[in-house]
């Protein structure tokens, strides 16, 4: 046997950039079971009066989701925002081309609000930039938006919701760049229907903030800036991964660092040709491992679970630009939640989420770590110096955090070093299991979070690290 894996963590007290809790948000689309049959069950004992299922619910609110997205997606290319207000009764079933379903339309407008309100997130509404028009998307802003008494005002509040909702996150449309997408073009027609919108969409409510479509090709990306940069604030990065090799899962946060270097040059090379007095900052807002076909839904391993946690830290890493970041999908399909029969399934994304939406600070902090690192190959690219334990250290008034993630398949014994202020004593937080492989079913819980408080911390802390693993150390501040 070889000589047993170690490595030394060094905390600064340098702040690096200050970190949106936006990129832990979520995404609801009307695809297969995840919105019926996932979150909304009308007339279920499961449900409550709203028809929101109160198990998926309870599990929700424990994530503290920062941000939804709603209604897709592709889905959102297809869909008029008329069909889903009012009366439930009056609304009528339509065919949804982009995933071929059929839509009663029940959950729509005021029902998503009210989910968002419930769970204390705020709303992010994709506009219809495929069958919809300009003057449709004003009318949706209207709706939600404007205080005053004109139509669509009037008619929100006909259905009871006299003062206005005031959504803050817009966004011009999804994958238009798609040639299977609803309304596909080319970047130029592209991006002056998204300035457009942005613009007067705006007019209704200035403190509205936009995001345009973003391809994670540097030709489209800088196009769609250069003629509507003056006018949207973010722009948005889409991708899925998959592989069955434990180290390529692991690792593929390193591959998503790359892209994001591309996206922020592209970004600057764009700016040049604008003029604007903020950056545009980037939303991560569609990203999950996808192998299955959507009618087999996805049931996540615990590999699949490190893979988000090492996500986490390559979007802190780049929180200058990435402000917001939404997994696809939050229940079902793609979800980080799985609702069987009368039950739920926790997966390990679910727990990665919970590990780092409740045990984050709002800034980053400097961090280095030595450790033997591994090379690996996806989609046809070499991906290198992927550290075998990853770290990412963040702090509030009142905790430091360190964030550490484990990919080796044995413990790894490290020394931890941390230069600030701090008390004598903490929480460690660590999410394993059994395997990589490790899953958790209705009959099985072979993921979870571990919880220990620790009384023994001194400047120079030694812990070993499980295989595996994810460890967040959670420790107070003196002061």
């Amino acid at each position: 046997m070889g000589e047993k894996m170690k490595c030394e963590i060094k905390i600064g007290k340098k702040r690096k950039g200050i970190v949106n809790k936006n990129i832990y948000g979520h995404f609801i689309e009307h695809l297969k079971r995840c919105i019926y049959g996932g979150i909304y069950e009308e007339n279920s004992s499961l449900s409550d009066e709203n028809g929101f299922r109160k198990d998926v619910l309870g599990a929700i609110k424990k994530l503290n989701v920062p941000v939804l997205r709603w209604p897709g997606g592709n889905f959102a290319s297809n869909y008029h925002f008329l069909d889903g207000i009012g009366p439930k009764e009056k609304r009528p079933k339509k065919l949804d081309t982009a995933w071929m379903g059929e839509d009663n339309n029940h959950f729509g407008t005021e029902e998503f609000l009210k989910y968002c309100e419930i769970i204390k997130a705020q709303p992010y509404i994709c506009l219809n930039f495929g069958t919809g028009t300009l003057d449709e998307a004003l009318g949706w802003v209207e709706y939600c938006n404007y205080d005053g008494n004109t139509y669509y005002a009037d008619i929100r509040k006909k259905y009871g919701k006299e003062k206005p909702h005031k959504v803050k996150y817009w966004g011009l449309g999804n994958e238009i760049y798609g040639k299977g997408q609803h309304g596909h073009c080319e970047a130029e027609e592209y991006a002056e229907k998204a300035r457009q919108c942005s613009q007067f969409i705006k007019k209704i409510d200035p403190e509205i903030k936009t995001i345009a479509v973003g391809a994670d090709n540097p030709d489209w990306d800088i196009n769609v800036i250069k003629i509507a940069g003056e006018t949207i604030d973010y722009i948005s990065i889409h991708a899925y991964f998959s592989s069955d090799d434990y180290f390529t899962i692991a690792g593929l946060p390193y591959y998503v660092d790359k892209r994001l270097y591309i996206l922020e040059s592209s970004i600057k090379v764009g700016e040049n040709y604008i003029k604007r007095e903020k950056p545009i900052e980037i939303a991560f807002d569609e990203w999950n491992i996808w192998r299955k076909p959507l009618d087999d839904e996805e049931n996540y391993k615990l590999s699949d679970g490190i893979f988000a946690c090492g996500f986490f830290h390559i979007l802190q890493k780049h929180c200058e630009r990435v402000t917001m970041a939404n997994l696809a999908q939050l229940v079902n399909v793609l979800g980080a939640i799985q609702t069987k029969g009368k039950g739920v399934i926790l997966t390990p994304i679910y727990y990665a989420f919970y590990l780092y939406s409740n045990n984050t600070g709002d800034f980053l902090l400097d961090s280095e770590v030595k450790v033997e690192k591994y090379n690996f190959q996806y989609r046809n690219e070499k991906i290198e110096n992927v550290p075998f334990i990853d770290v990412s250290a963040t702090e509030d008034e009142k905790n430091i955090y360190v964030a550490v993630i484990n990919r080796n398949t044995e413990k790894v014994d490290g020394k931890i070093e941390i230069e600030n202020n701090f008390k004598k004593e903490g929480k460690i937080l660590t999410m394993t299991g059994n395997s990589p492989e490790a899953i958790n079913t209705t009959e099985k819980q072979e993921v979870e979070i571990m919880e220990e408080n620790f009384k023994k911390f001194s400047d120079k802390l030694n812990y070993s690290f499980l295989p595996y693993s994810t460890t967040i150390l959670k420790i107070e501040k003196n002061g």
